[in-house]
């Protein structure tokens, strides 16, 4: 949009010039009198002691406080639906540079920029292969959600494209890993699908990551699905480095189910001196509650927020009647995070939700980064999540 000013009568020459000066300089300033465009997309650069928030314009990432191999994404559902400023924004353009091959693990798959995205590329000759939950997963978008106003159907589109798929589902036990490998240099993971809903409704958090160990580790876990199709219960390949420090930042990655990713977690929470924040889809690990309440009654500040779609059967009942602060989200869709920030430097994230099917039949992951700065990021996050999030119906806090 264009601004136009009045310039005094009879003002010409170099009189005019130091008028057409001062103006471009205050609207390259935004001072006070020139008009403010309002940002198309979030800030991409955050100074290092405070992260990039979402806003109305989308999705949010922060590069300023985070490791060099690192960069963070969280999605912004308040208020839904908007489409063209979602996370896919950072992840599409990855795949639009891929030069050789793709790879791609997730439980729901349906979101149009990003198929299409998988499709352009299979046509100029990158390698794309796919794995998805077939079974339990959501891979069609309906009309009223679809770009096109017609049924999108992902697996169609892609087959259409000759992309080869191996379907994961199964009745037991879910295919639940969500993750992105590009050129082998450049892994996307976390808690989002690549789903209408995860990108414009749900709060979910999404990781990229440069350090080509720990993207081995996940090549390594994509080649056993796709090729070996070993999933769930019949899974071999945990983490081949589950131990790593990149750029002196400590982190820990585990596959369920053949790295005890319950058991880590335990251990992590029950190590806590200070403080526990958790946000998690479903929550019904007894051992991982128990963890907890150890904690808070030590004296830890521990409090979380839970889904509440199904919270009262899981762990939200034992954590309240322990008088462990926790609440249930406000979102009126879905909270999606899987989620534990312990002592203000240890985050946990990933697929992993904390329940025994997650630990013993799923294919998911998890990663622990002990890093502050990206601890703080999460917490920021947290905060927001927090903030309009509801107390628990105390019908159904029926305590022993």
């Amino acid at each position: 949009m264009s601004t136009k000013r009045k310039v005094a009568p009879g003002l010409t020459g170099a009189g005019l010039l130091i008028v057409v000066i001062y103006v471009a300089f205050k609207l390259l300033t935004n001072q006070p009198g020139a008009p403010v465009t309002p940002a198309a997309t979030p800030a991409l650069q955050a100074t290092s002691q405070q992260a990039a928030l979402p806003t109305e314009s989308g999705a949010s990432t922060n590069t300023g406080s985070s490791p060099a191999w690192l960069k963070l994404y969280f999605t912004n559902p308040n208020p839904p639906d908007q489409v063209g400023s979602g996370i896919d924004q950072f992840v599409v353009p990855v795949i639009a540079n891929a030069q050789k091959t793709i790879d791609v693990t997730s439980f729901d798959l349906n979101l149009p920029s990003f198929v299409n995205a998988l499709v352009d590329a299979e046509k100029r000759g990158v390698t794309v292969r796919v794995v998805y939950d077939g079974t339990n997963g959501s891979q069609t978008l309906s009309a009223t959600e679809s770009p096109t106003g017609k049924d999108f159907d992902a697996i169609k589109t892609m087959q259409s494209a000759s992309i080869p798929l191996v379907n994961g589902g199964r009745s037991s036990g879910l295919m639940h890993d969500k993750m992105i490998i590009v050129d082998g240099k450049i892994l996307f993971m976390g808690s989002w699908n690549m789903s209408y809903n995860d990108t414009f409704r749900n709060n979910n958090n999404l990781l990229e990551i440069t350090d080509p160990t720990l993207i081995a580790n996940y090549q390594a876990k994509f080649n056993e699905l796709f090729v070996d199709r070993h999933f769930g219960t019949k899974a071999k390949v945990g983490a081949l480095t589950p131990q790593l420090t990149i750029s002196g930042v400590q982190v820990s990655n585990y596959f369920s189910p053949v790295d005890n990713v319950m058991d880590k977690l335990v251990a992590l929470v029950n190590g806590a001196q200070k403080s526990v924040r958790f946000m998690i889809f479903t929550y019904t690990d007894q051992g991982l509650a128990d963890a907890m309440i150890g904690r808070y009654k030590a004296g830890v500040d521990v409090s979380g927020v839970i889904e509440d779609r199904g919270a009262s059967q899981g762990a939200l009942v034992p954590l309240a009647c322990a008088k462990v602060p926790v609440k249930v989200d406000g979102n009126k869709y879905t909270m999606h995070h899987k989620v534990i920030v312990i002592d203000n430097r240890i985050v946990v994230t990933g697929s992993f939700n904390f329940t025994k099917s997650a630990d013993t039949e799923n294919d998911d992951n998890l990663l622990v980064i002990y890093n502050s700065a990206v601890a703080q990021q999460y917490l920021d996050e947290f905060a927001r999540v927090e903030a309009i999030a509801k107390d628990p119906n105390p019908a159904i806090i029926k305590c022993p």
